[in-house]
């Protein structure tokens, strides 16, 4: 299995390292072969800033994402996720796009934040989450949240920590919902 990258690992050029694994029917077990083949043979891990993983089969994350120290964005699309792992709190993730997937509020990471934590944006649409992920409520740069496609029917209170958010798009089973800032 070939990976296709925006740029090659001895390349000196500033933009961003995109490793490209969307759409490959990949399955937990080879990704975690594919990811650690990288780390091994190209030693270049710590170049990609972006991980495309959507519409494949996937239904855990391995633990050598780790290894990729620059991380920025995560798309995880459209898998078979049951879990988001918390080895994702040792990557510096601005975005991460987990939606679609199996999700549920026991399968989130007990905490987003950590000291490397920069998220800006977190979209969880489209999953299987019945409360408001109290996690995010502890990213202070958290921009934009998007859950949308779930069964949330209530936003916590604390809804106001979050002082930074500019964009919730959530899609609640009541009439309507409104929020403004005190």
């Amino acid at each position: 299995m070939e990976c296709y990258t925006s740029d090659s690992c001895d390349s000196d050029s500033r933009e961003q390292k995109t490793l490209d694994l969307a759409g490959q029917s990949l399955e937990s077990g080879v990704l975690s072969s594919e990811l650690q083949s990288i780390v091994d043979e190209k030693d270049c891990a710590k170049s990609y800033e972006i991980i495309l993983l959507y519409n494949n089969r996937l239904r855990t994350l391995p633990e050598i994402m780790n290894r990729f120290s620059n991380l920025k964005i995560l798309d995880v699309s459209n898998n078979q996720l049951t879990v988001l792992p918390d080895v994702l709190k040792s990557c510096p993730l601005t975005t991460l796009i987990a939606k679609h997937n199996r999700l549920t509020n026991e399968s989130l990471p007990k905490c987003f934040y950590s000291a490397k934590t920069t998220l800006r944006e977190l979209n969880l649409s489209g999953n299987q989450l019945t409360n408001f992920p109290e996690q995010a409520l502890e990213i202070p740069s958290l921009k934009y949240l998007y859950l949308g496609g779930n069964k949330i029917v209530s936003i916590p209170k604390d809804i106001w920590k979050l002082s930074s958010l500019q964009i919730l798009s959530i899609g609640l089973e009541t009439k309507s919902w409104m929020y403004q800032t005190p």
